[in-house]
């Protein structure tokens, strides 16, 4: 059943559709590799503007090609337990949810374009394959998520990709640490996507989208979130040495101030209480990339 705040084609209905608690996976990446270019003395306010608006636009996109594929291919169902979607709930016709999927990935292709007139051609063949990226995991002959390649594009996608080709528009070209950094946000973001995963496993198994939960089990789906949070938090270590920033080492510190999370990743039921870990998972991603972008800075 709806909640009643939300109607058919209202505000609320598209901020449902937009999935806005998901947005921290696209914005912590650029954060961080902003803040790295910062500290190599590369700092282009509009440049740095337009590779989160970028980010920003793909990942909306994504969200709204699930909503939409997914609605079509008979995998979101009213059973579900994860959030409303609004195309299987008729909240918003399919046809208004693929125009606004176009309308960002033309928006993104806009923007794009003009970062790369700055800095160089070479981010058009990257920008097509991120927009390829963000309808291909729910869409197309072999849609990632049924081959249980979901979490490997998250950890690309919105790890080095988002990252190190933030650093890299800002900086003129990747470095070592740029790429480590990289893992930081990359590593979270398929934890995200891992813990939605596990909670859908049951659903998505029966709709025949074989996830990688799907594959693993309960036991294993419960592991995977946690082992990828963990080796995100290590994933500091790298940075601090390959920046030469030794106060990067001190976000070792979020480590074990993230038992919490681990535990209610290993604990809590498969049941709706999943869709606040999910939300927990991508907070924790948010303050991760921020606090060693603050420290790669400062």
């Amino acid at each position: 059943m709806n909640p009643p705040a939300v109607t058919p084609g209202s505000f609320s209905a598209w901020l449902l559709a937009m999935r806005p608690k998901t947005l921290p996976a696209s914005t912590a990446p650029v954060i961080l590799g902003w803040a790295l270019a910062a500290s190599a003395g590369h700092v282009d306010g509009m440049l740095g503007a337009g590779c989160l608006l970028v980010a920003l636009l793909l990942q909306v996109a994504a969200n709204l090609a699930n909503d939409y594929f997914d609605a079509r291919s008979g995998v979101d169902r009213a059973d579900r337990l994860g959030p409303i979607r609004v195309t299987q709930a008729g909240l918003l016709t399919p046809r208004s949810v693929l125009i606004a999927l176009l309308v960002c990935l033309v928006a993104a292709m806009l923007v794009g374009l003009w970062v790369a007139s700055v800095v160089g051609w070479w981010l058009v063949g990257l920008g097509a394959v991120c927009m390829v990226g963000a309808v291909a995991y729910t869409a197309g002959p072999f849609p990632l998520a049924r081959l249980g390649l979901g979490e490997l594009a998250a950890l690309v996608f919105f790890g080095p990709v988002a990252c190190t080709g933030t650093f890299a528009v800002l900086h003129g070209e990747p470095t070592a640490a740029a790429w480590a950094a990289g893992l930081v946000p990359g590593l979270h973001a398929a934890a995200i996507l891992a813990v939605n995963n596990l909670r859908d496993r049951q659903s998505d198994a029966r709709a025949g989208k074989i996830t990688l939960a799907v594959r693993l089990g309960e036991q294993g789906a419960r592991v995977l979130p946690l082992a990828l949070v963990v080796l995100g938090n290590l994933a500091a270590a790298p940075v601090a040495r390959l920046t030469g920033q030794p106060l990067v080492y001190l976000a070792l510190a979020l480590a074990p101030l993230s038992w919490p999370l681990l535990d209610a990743m290993r604990q809590t039921p498969i049941s709706p209480a999943l869709n606040g870990v999910l939300a927990r998972t991508g907070q924790w991603e948010f303050l991760t990339c921020v606090v060693i972008a603050v420290l790669v800075v400062f």
